[in-house]
């Protein structure tokens, strides 16, 4: 790694270790006035160089990605520092103007990284917590742990935080309505969710678990001719609706979360129900003040739909706030948005953002004052371009 002439114009090469050129990195825009360069360092994840710049009354230090060159971060200092290095974790940079004195930068000096993480959607949906709605063999966390521990590992790897995970979704499974006319768990759900919170805790993770997805009553009852959960009855019953939230009352007094509980996600998108909204309402309220009552220190959320939706939940006084974004939403509910201009009284979170241009993304939902991010991968994301998520986390 080195500068290329014409010197001070801000182009770095990166060349591999028999001497062939591989990339240019461009470290001045178009427009700016060249400057001069001090100091160039690598992060020591290998993915990430550092590169110090003189620039009129004081040093720009800029953080770029090896594999397409992008800007990650940029910190503008008093003095003209000429060293600087990465500490042993890549956690910190220390600088100094004549190797004397050395100072220390703390570049994760926000807790964005520690809101942050993944949505794990399913492994089998709507029936990783109970039994197979089919009859067939069980493929509920408690039977797949082998796999929950892999994804978790890999999710720990790649800098996530917290991983939103969906527990009964539209009720395919889990529960019963037995011959009593009540509601009841099947065998397999305290056992999949101890699953759950077991790799959590072995992983040193955070959970969102989500209860219910907007599935539960969305107007389709079945998929390529197989029934599936639709359960209309349970906002629209009363009576039904008390049976379902006294079950839940034993769920949440019984079950030990051992402190990897980041939050409740009471329903996923509840835009999409086709149901009233006062009854939406009353079916959110009613499982706030479960939770209120038997999980005190866990906060409660609603994963909602997207950010023009957010005033709608204030009446709710949730303990933060969160909405999704997808790149067919900018039209209308554009990312580039501060948090403050929400006038919300609460932190808020993308619960949701879809895994392409991850670091433009990241990005601005840091510039913009949210609390942090959860990427909802697709197979590209999984299978590489995990790594512009864990480059971005890795100087943040």
């Amino acid at each position: 790694m080195k500068e290329l002439e014409p010197y001070d114009y801000g182009k770095i090469g990166l060349f591999s270790k028999d001497g062939q050129f591989i990339r240019e990195i461009k470290v001045l825009e178009e427009n700016e006035i060249p400057n001069d360069l001090k100091s160039i360092a690598w992060h020591p994840n290998n993915y990430v160089i550092g590169v110090i710049y003189h620039k009129n009354n004081y040093s720009e230090i800029k953080f770029y990605e090896i594999f397409t060159g992008q800007l990650l971060r940029k910190l503008t200092i008093g003095n003209f520092y000429h060293y600087f290095l990465f500490d042993e974790n890549g956690e910190r940079i220390y600088i100094s103007e004549d190797r004397g004195k050395i100072e220390e930068i703390n570049l994760r000096n926000t807790d964005f990284i520690f809101n942050s993480g993944i949505n794990l959607p399913w492994i089998n949906y709507g029936w990783d917590i109970g039994r197979n709605p089919w009859g067939n063999k069980h493929g509920g966390f408690s039977s797949n742990k082998e796999i929950l521990i892999e994804k978790f590992n890999f999710f720990k790897k790649i800098g996530a935080k917290v991983v939103r995970v969906f527990l009964f979704c539209d009720l395919r499974s889990g529960v019963i309505f037995n011959e009593k006319g009540k509601f009841v768990f099947d065998n397999y759900v305290y056992k999949d969710f101890s699953t759950l919170i077991e790799v959590a805790e072995k992983t040193g993770l955070k959970i969102l678990p989500v209860i219910f997805d907007y599935t539960i009553a969305d107007g389709v009852f079945e998929e390529n001719g197989i029934r599936v959960g639709e359960y209309p009855e349970i906002f629209n019953n009363i009576n039904l609706q008390k049976k379902l939230l006294s079950l839940f009352a034993e769920f949440f007094e019984k079950i030990d979360t051992k402190n990897v509980v980041y939050g409740w996600d009471i329903i996923n998108e509840p835009e999409h129900l086709k149901i009233e909204n006062s009854k939406i309402d009353h079916f959110i309220s009613g499982f706030i003040k479960l939770i209120r009552k038997y999980r005190k220190k866990e906060r409660i959320t609603v994963g909602v739909f997207s950010r023009v939706q957010l005033n709608y939940y204030k009446k709710f006084n949730l303990d933060f706030y969160q909405f999704h974004y997808y790149d067919s939403f900018e039209n209308n509910s554009y990312l580039n948005y501060h948090f403050y201009d929400l006038l919300l009284e609460k932190p808020v979170i993308v619960g949701e953002i879809e895994a392409t241009d991850i670091i433009d993304k990241l990005t601005k939902i840091w510039k913009n004052g949210y609390k942090g991010v959860l990427v909802w991968p697709n197979e590209k994301f999984l299978s590489d371009e995990w790594i512009f998520y864990k480059v971005w986390i890795d100087v943040h």
